[in-house]
């Protein structure tokens, strides 16, 4: 009776075997698909069709992009979340969507930490802090210092209430102590241009600002998370505030990373990173990323990933809790 339970238990294990290799060996046998949270046009796109076009050579199948956007990227999170977990639905998704908007918003409907399977990390991007050069202002500790001295005499720009530029001069707000007005806009373009005419302070600029800043019509006076080739002699955010005096001012940095829904097999996440890995190679793809202000990963396994989505939620839920902002 023992023998038939151990070769039953042998047989079922066999059968579990066979069944993982053959899953692994079958995917993908079907399209891909890419969700994009936010409309065609942006630098998020940009990225998608990158990957899609690389990441569809590695695995044999089309990576098809669909744009979801809506709530700053939740509803595409949300609807991935609820997705089969079989590989073949993943989110291209951003710091912004995991780890800032869960504790903005009310009655987020999945948890960053728990209800997604990580496939790996594609990008962090740079953020610019720039000014016009008719403002007076050369450095962040100029920035600083006029916040200072004229309460609401400091104003800037962001992409809406609770962005990562939001979050950014909510705390500079606080670590200065006086009132910066803040002022929301569309997309980053409008408030680039509302800059240069005056109308504005500073904006926490992406890309978009480096032709304005070559141009001169620009100064950019510090970056966000360390420094770019392309600006050398901008300082970074952390050495531009210690300058000036506030050694703990920090904001969210942005990066860029692939999440399926919980429960996809280790076999087809490994098939799916390793067609990741292989994009990020490819010499035409990092050569666009860096060109749009983005650094390749370092580290792009789905470890890595997964980690930095918790910790990050940690980290940038106690910086939104102590400038006291929410959004309905």
């Amino acid at each position: 009776m023992k023998i038939i339970k151990k070769l039953t238990h042998m047989s079922l294990l066999v059968l579990l075997l066979a069944a993982s290799f053959a899953r692994a060996d079958s995917f993908p046998n079907k399209p891909v698909t890419l969700v994009i949270p936010f409309a065609p046009g942006g630098f998020v796109h940009l990225v998608g069709l990158m990957l899609s076009e690389a990441m569809s050579v590695s695995l044999g199948q089309p990576v098809v992009l669909i744009n979801q956007p809506g709530a700053n990227g939740l509803v595409a999170a949300s609807n991935v979340a609820r997705a089969a977990p079989d590989g073949y639905t993943l989110l291209l998704v951003t710091t912004s969507i995991v780890d800032v908007a869960p504790h903005l918003v009310k009655n987020v409907s999945f948890d960053s930490r728990t209800d997604f399977s990580s496939i790996g990390m594609v990008a962090n991007t740079s953020n610019i802090f720039v000014v016009s050069p008719k403002s007076g202002i050369k450095s962040f500790k100029d920035l600083a210092d006029k916040a200072r001295q004229k309460s609401e005499g400091v104003s800037y720009g962001s992409t809406g209430n609770g962005s990562i530029q939001h979050i950014s001069g909510e705390v500079l707000q606080r670590e200065v102590g006086t009132k910066v007005l803040h002022v929301p806009y569309k997309g980053t373009g409008p408030a680039l241009i509302d800059l240069i005419g005056g109308q504005l302070s500073f904006v926490l600029g992406d890309a978009s600002a480096l032709p304005y800043v070559k141009a001169g019509t620009l100064t950019a006076i510090a970056v966000s998370p360390k420094t770019m080739a392309a600006l050398p002699g901008v300082p970074s955010i952390s050495d531009a505030a210690a300058a000036a005096g506030l050694p703990k001012y920090a904001i969210p940095t942005l990066w860029y990373g692939i999440i399926g829904p919980k429960g996809i097999p280790q076999d087809v996440l490994a098939k799916l990173n390793v067609a990741l890995v292989e994009a990020l190679a490819k010499p035409a793809v990092r050569e666009k990323l860096i060109a749009g202000g983005a650094s390749p990963a370092d580290n792009a396994s789905a470890a890595y990933l997964q980690d930095t989505i918790r910790s990050d939620f940690v980290r940038y839920g106690e910086m939104i809790k102590s400038i006291n902002i929410t959004l309905d």
